[in-house]
């Protein structure tokens, strides 16, 4: 892993105007206000309601940007569930631009950074896009199941093939919200040894879309220390890498990257009831939904 250099105020100010809009929009107390709405029990099975509840929460909030979210429904041992689409027109209607996150949880576990923190970043950064005009064609998918082995995202990427899709790249939220005093690697990778940094992971398919994402962090929130790693094939020797919705992507040959607090590598509280809304660095969530959003902002091209 690399870290991006710092960058001075002189630097920042050379921000196209409309970008410095779309960062500013992403805010720490909005992103508060949707993860209250979404902590708590949202597993298939115990949680199911909540889960559900959570799904409609989602929809509501995009529909208040003035997006249409539609319902994705797949059926998995023996019961229907949904992942929501909302996608927003871009004037050339050729290309998508993907910003994706997971909503459902494990058993006993509230679920704050995995990963409603990342559908506060993905509601965030829909409310920062969607009163702007783009190029190419931006979809918000809340994912059902990831943590069951990614029946939504497969589906999803199996009817987007199926269709013939042009799909120029992904972003997955995949726990955003969590620093730490302590930090662990996997073997072989070199990383800081503090849990500040956000991790952005990509494929060789994809070392573009990581490269977008650490340059533009670097621009628009100069204070987010960015760690990127890029593997070889589709993570097939790196199983960790592979553990959220972006996995399917690769495999199916799109470019898709995972921009991660690295989970149980920082976060104690991964899986556990103790995981919590008061446990996260929202400071922290906001900048990454920010570099998220710019980032989108410039692969789906500022019309």
């Amino acid at each position: 892993m690399t870290q991006s250099p710092p960058q001075d105020a002189s630097q920042v100010k050379r921000i196209d105007p409309i970008l410095r809009q779309i960062v500013e929009a992403v805010s720490e107390s909005g992103a508060r206000a949707h993860l209250e709405r979404i902590v708590g029990p949202r597993d298939p099975f115990d949680g199911h309601a909540g889960m559900e509840a959570a799904a409609d929460s989602i929809a509501e909030a995009l529909r208040g940007f003035g997006l249409h979210p539609v319902e994705e429904r797949f059926r998995c041992d023996g019961r229907w569930y949904r992942n929501l689409i909302a996608s927003h027109p871009g004037s050339f209607r050729d290309g998508q631009v993907l910003v994706v996150a997971h909503y459902d949880t494990v058993r006993n576990s509230p679920g704050a950074d995995d990963n409603a923190s990342g559908v506060a970043g993905l509601i965030e950064v829909a409310g920062a896009l969607a009163g702007h005009r783009f190029k190419h064609d931006i979809v918000f998918v809340a994912f059902a199941l990831e943590e069951y082995g990614n029946p939504g995202s497969l589906h999803y990427v199996e009817q987007a093939k199926a269709c013939g899709a042009t799909i120029a790249g992904v972003f997955d939220l995949e726990m955003i919200g969590y620093t730490g005093p302590t930090q662990t690697a996997p073997v072989g990778v070199q990383i800081p040894v503090e849990g500040d940094f956000i991790g952005v992971v990509g494929n060789q398919r994809s070392e573009g879309l990581v490269s977008l994402f650490k340059d533009t962090a670097a621009l628009v929130v100069p204070a987010l220390s960015v760690q990127a790693l890029v593997v070889e094939g589709n993570g097939e020797n790196r199983p960790l890498v592979r553990q959220s919705d972006h996995a399917p992507f690769w495999d199916a040959g799109y470019s898709a990257v995972m921009i991660t607090d690295t989970a149980f590598l920082r976060n104690p509280h991964y899986h556990l009831p103790t995981d919590t809304l008061d446990t996260l660095d929202l400071s922290f969530l906001q900048q990454v939904a920010a570099a998220t959003a710019a980032s989108a902002a410039l692969l789906a091209g500022l019309a």
